[in-house]
């Protein structure tokens, strides 16, 4: 017997199975619930959508949806629940993976850990418009004000209707994961510039062009920055 001589198994160990995201449990749930709330979501959508895309081509639209009590709060709602499928592709894609979500290896918490980063940056930026908007109080309008801090949702729900049409296009070709994460940041900073741009038209209606530059940094610039840092530099 040859005690110097290590012997191996000649069966080498089965190999783990690569795992996809659609096969993790709790990314199953979320997009079969994703897919029921969007299903609850559409009529009313459909209903506003003539309002919101309104918006796209014209700063008054989100005047007018202002001055609709009833308008904005559906719109209001339906931006605040498009939320959750916002985070699901968020997640599914990667778009926004800081080296400080790695740890989080549980899928739910890393949903939560999103929706929390998501939150700071909504409560950023209200701060920041009620310090900002409230300096120049005697400069805006009660309803041009809201149109300011609310004109996002109008956009944001213009978003997510493109996105969701382009995702399903995009998939009946089979693209990789890399075009369709250029494909959604291409359309999230097309609304984005849509939303600033009729923000500072608004804006630009009671200050001069200056004063509007300033305010759009510390309004919109600022909290969107923060985001963008936060992903580089973490």
């Amino acid at each position: 017997m040859d005690l110097g001589t290590l012997h191996l198994s000649a069966d080498a160990p089965p190999a783990v199975p690569l795992t996809g995201w659609l096969d993790v449990t709790v990314h199953a749930w979320m997009v079969v619930a994703c897919a029921l709330l969007l299903l609850f979501l559409l009529p009313g959508i459909f209903r506003i959508f003539p309002a919101v895309s309104g918006c796209l081509t014209r700063s008054r639209g989100n005047l007018e949806i202002e001055h609709s009590l009833s308008t904005a709060r559906a719109r209001n709602f339906y931006s605040r629940m498009l939320v959750i499928p916002f985070i699901v592709v968020l997640d599914r894609f990667g778009l926004y993976a800081p080296s400080f979500l790695a740890g989080w290896d549980e899928p739910w918490l890393r949903f939560a850990e999103l929706y929390l980063v998501l939150i700071a940056f909504l409560l950023l930026r209200i701060i920041l418009h009620a310090i900002i908007l409230n300096i120049g109080r005697k400069h805006f309008h009660s309803e041009k004000r809201l149109a300011i801090r609310r004109g996002m949702h109008n956009y944001f729900i213009c978003f997510m209707i493109l996105m969701a049409v382009s995702l399903g296009a995009l998939s009946i070709f089979g693209v990789s994961d890399g075009v369709f994460r250029n494909v959604i940041r291409a359309e999230l900073a097309l609304f984005w510039l849509i939303s600033i741009t009729r923000e500072g038209q608004i804006l630009h209606s009671e200050c001069g062009g200056l004063a509007t530059i300033l305010y759009l940094c510390g309004l919109e610039f600022l909290p969107v920055g923060a985001v963008v840092a936060s992903a580089v530099v973490f």
